[in-house]
C-alpha cells in the first residue's frame, strides 16, 4: 500500500505508470541484447595480432585464417577479412577495411539510440504522472469539497509513484547506454588502429616482395 492505495490500484488508474512499464520492459530487453550482444563478442586482447603476424612471417597463412575463424570479436572479423582480401592493392584495402568498420560500428551502435531515448524519456514520463496525479487529486478535492487524506491519497499516489518509477528506470538505462556506448568506441578506437597495422603488414609486404622481385 502507498498512501492507502495498492501499486496494482494505481497501474489500474493511472496510464502514465502502464506506459512507465511498458518502457522498462523495453529497455531491459535492449539491455540484454547489447549484453549478449558483447558477450559474444569479446575482445581477442593484444595478442592475436602479433600471432597472426607470426604465422604469416613463417608462411601459415591457412593456420591464422583458421584460427581467426573461431572468433566473432570485431577485431578478429577485421583482420580475417584482411587475410582473405590480401591481394587487394593498398587503395582497395583501405577502402575494404573502412567499410568493414563502419558495418561493425553500425552493429555495435544497435539499439543505443533507443536505450538512450528511453533515459531520456522516462523521468518526463514521471514528471508528467506527477502532474496527472495531483490533477486528480485537487480534482477529488472540488468533486467532495473536502481535503481529507482519503479523497487525495490515490493522486497523490499516482504522482510520487510515477516520478519514482521514472528515475528507476531512467537511471540505470543512462548507465548501461554509457557503458555500451564507450564500449563501442574503444572497440572502434581499436580497429581503427588494427586497421593500419594490416595495411602495413600486407600491403608494405607486397611492396618487399615487388623490390626483392625486382
Amino acid at each position: 500500500m502507498v498512501l492507502g492505495s495498492s501499486l496494482f490500484q494505481i497501474f489500474k488508474s493511472s496510464w502514465v505508470m502502464d506506459l512507465l512499464l511498458l518502457v522498462s520492459i523495453m529497455a531491459l530487453a535492449f539491455v540484454i541484447e547489447r549484453y549478449v550482444f558483447w558477450l559474444r563478442r569479446r575482445k581477442s586482447g593484444g595478442k592475436l595480432f602479433n600471432r597472426i603476424k607470426n604465422l604469416l612471417r613463417s608462411g601459415r597463412k591457412e593456420e591464422a585464417l583458421e584460427l581467426l575463424r573461431g572468433r566473432k570479436d570485431p577485431v578478429s572479423n577485421l583482420i580475417r577479412i584482411a587475410l582473405e582480401n590480401d591481394d587487394l592493392d593498398e587503395d582497395g584495402m583501405n577502402e575494404l577495411l573502412e567499410s568493414t568498420v563502419l558495418d561493425e560500428r553500425r552493429a555495435m551502435e544497435r539499439y543505443l539510440g533507443a536505450l538512450g531515448s528511453i533515459g531520456t524519456i522516462a523521468p518526463l514520463l514521471g514528471l508528467l504522472g506527477t502532474v496527472v496525479g495531483l490533477i486528480k487529486a485537487f480534482h477529488n478535492i472540488a468533486v467532495t469539497g473536502s481535503g481529507g487524506p482519503a479523497v487525495v491519497a490515490s493522486g497523490i499516489a499516482e504522482a510520487l509513484l510515477t516520478t519514482a518509477f521514472g528515475l528507476i528506470i531512467a537511471i540505470p538505462v543512462v548507465v548501461f547506454y554509457n557503458y555500451f556506448a564507450n564500449k563501442a568506441l574503444d572497440t572502434v578506437n581499436e580497429m581503427e588502429a588494427m586497421k593500419s597495422k594490416l595495411l602495413y603488414l600486407l600491403v608494405g609486404s607486397h611492396h618487399r616482395a615487388s623490390d626483392e622481385a625486382r
